[in-house]
């Protein structure tokens, strides 16, 4: 009998995740991050219908790729990505949660507005 192990279940292993309001924060064995409740779902999904590649820290890397949005705990060898207003957004949630922010990887300008200045199109000299 051929059993299947799946991704999803391989990463369950030790895991466990907590839904909040908005965010869910994954806490798996020596990391964990928060991401949007929407978003994990979907790679939930993703992962409940892929098999396991047999070794659990590939299957972890292959899992947490496929986040776009990720605020990453300290330490835990995962960096904080994804869109400034959804990771704002997290943070809000998570602070009206009354969760601990210092232990969170929260970069330091993340209020700052980001303006993306374009240059002026080049003249053609031939015209």
């Amino acid at each position: 009998m051929i059993v299947l192990n799946l991704l999803l279940s391989t990463l369950s292993g030790g895991g466990r995740t907590s839904r909040y309001a908005d965010f869910v924060v994954v806490t798996l064995p020596a990391m964990s991050f928060a991401t949007t409740a929407q978003e994990f779902q979907q790679v939930q999904t993703w992962a409940r219908s892929k098999t396991s590649l047999g070794n659990v820290h590939r299957d972890r890397t292959f899992f947490v790729g496929r986040f776009e949005t990720v605020l990453a705990r300290s330490g835990g060898g995962l960096a904080t990505r994804g869109s400034r207003s959804i990771l704002q957004r997290i943070i809000a949630g998570m602070k009206q949660g009354g969760m601990q922010m210092e232990e969170w990887s929260i970069p330091h300008n993340i209020n700052e507005s980001v303006e993306v200045k374009r240059r002026p199109a080049a003249l053609d000299p031939a015209a």
